[in-house]
């Protein structure tokens, strides 16, 4: 199958969208996909604003307030959505070693509330973008990324939902990021 095929007619959410991989994933998805609807979502007032601009002549994409952080808006957020590209993360090495219980309440517990509201919603596909940061973790980040595909394969063998796939894919160094 295509991929064309693949995103035809599909609701697609993106966490992190205003953020470098999101965002770039969103421009991709608009310009050379045939989706149905894309939705962004980030907690990035100013960056959402800055998409929505960038993006105003597509009218099947929308960008709303919210964080991974809080499963109430994941769970309405993700009502009638087919494919969730979870990109939304705290990235950074150095700023998760200072902030260590910031990295954990968004890499890992914002993990697990994207697979509790995908599973709610019977979402078909939750692709989470890890880091090769999770390759023998030294670091908060690397061991909050890490465990969050240790997430996403634990929900995958749960089967609560046997119509829910769940998939990490690693990025390397973003420029930009």
């Amino acid at each position: 199958m295509k991929l064309t095929e693949f995103f035809k007619n599909k609701r697609i959410l993106v966490t992190g969208s205003a953020g470098t991989v999101g965002s770039e994933l969103i421009k991709q998805l608009l310009s050379c996909f045939n989706a149905g609807e894309i939705i962004g979502l980030d907690n990035n007032e100013t960056a959402i604003h800055y998409s929505e601009t960038r993006f105003a002549n597509f009218t099947n994409f929308h960008c709303y307030l919210g964080d991974v952080r809080d499963r109430d808006i994941l769970i309405k957020t993700m009502s009638g959505i087919d494919i969730v590209f979870h990109c939304a993360a705290f990235k950074h090495v150095v700023l998760c070693e200072r902030s260590p219980f910031e990295a954990v309440q968004t890499n890992i517990i914002g993990i697990q509330n994207i697979i509790s509201a995908a599973f709610q919603n019977k979402v078909e596909k939750v692709i989470f973008t890890s880091s090769d940061k999770a390759v023998n973790p030294s670091s908060v980040m690397g061991t909050s990324k890490l465990m969050g595909e240790r997430l996403i394969t634990a929900a995958t063998n749960a089967r609560h939902n046997p119509n829910v796939t769940f998939t990490s894919c690693r990025f390397g160094n973003v420029l930009g990021s």
